[in-house]
């Protein structure tokens, strides 16, 4: 059995994702160990690590909200995952022929596939979005690197929240499709440099869009 802390705060993590919070309203801690079944101490735990993560925000003396994202968190998110993807990116690329390489090629492919199903049938954001996500997990999970696995998990949040607001933009789904696929296509070909530039330049679409969408408000 995990460890009551671990416990903790992957339920309170589940709870966040599977959008069981409101933003804008507090939660006390002790409402939330009473639905959990688990006592204050580790959730008091959970809640400090997950604030860590920018999950949530504490409101001293009385609970923790869900974190509003801000445009440091839209630059810093940016910028971790240009670090990790990149780097991941050119490592499958430069490994392309081994076996282990061509599995998760494969990987990649399907996704795509299941992304242009998706769009084909006129589906919705919702529908789409998993598989997005599940593309840039493939390529970082490719590395074999538990701390860069660690470090783009503790980012996922952000990175599944800048990913949705994106992807509501006109024709958004269809260009993360076509940048998938020059991603893929440099990966396949074994080229390095492109392989990096191709998932900086799609990386960075959507911090284009969220600004703007920012600014037009």
């Amino acid at each position: 059995m995990k460890p009551l802390q671990i416990r903790a705060y992957e339920a309170l993590k589940d709870m966040i994702l599977g959008g069981h919070f409101e933003k804008g309203e507090i939660y006390s801690e002790t409402k939330v160990s009473k639905e959990l079944e688990i006592s204050r101490t580790p959730i008091r735990d959970a809640v400090q690590r997950l604030a860590q993560e920018r999950y949530i925000d504490v409101i001293p003396s009385r609970g923790f909200m869900i974190h509003e994202m801000t445009e440091q968190d839209l630059l810093e998110t940016y910028q971790i995952r240009c670090a990790l993807e990149g780097f991941c990116a050119v490592q499958l690329a430069r490994n392309n022929q081994t076996a282990k390489a061509a599995k998760v090629i494969k990987l990649l492919e399907n996704l795509i596939v299941n992304q242009e199903k998706v769009i084909e049938k006129h589906g919705t954001v919702e529908e789409f979005a998993p598989y997005d996500q599940k593309f840039h997990e493939q390529i970082v999970a490719y590395s074999n690197n538990a701390s860069l696995i660690e470090v783009f998990q503790n980012y996922l949040y952000q990175i599944s929240n800048q990913m949705y607001l994106s992807l509501q933009a006109k024709g958004r789904m269809l260009q993360t499709v076509e940048e998938h696929r020059k991603i893929l296509e440099a990966i396949k070909m074994g080229s390095l440099e492109e392989s990096y530039l191709a998932t900086l330049a799609h990386l960075e679409k959507p911090k284009i869009i969220i600004q703007t969408m920012k600014e037009v408000k």
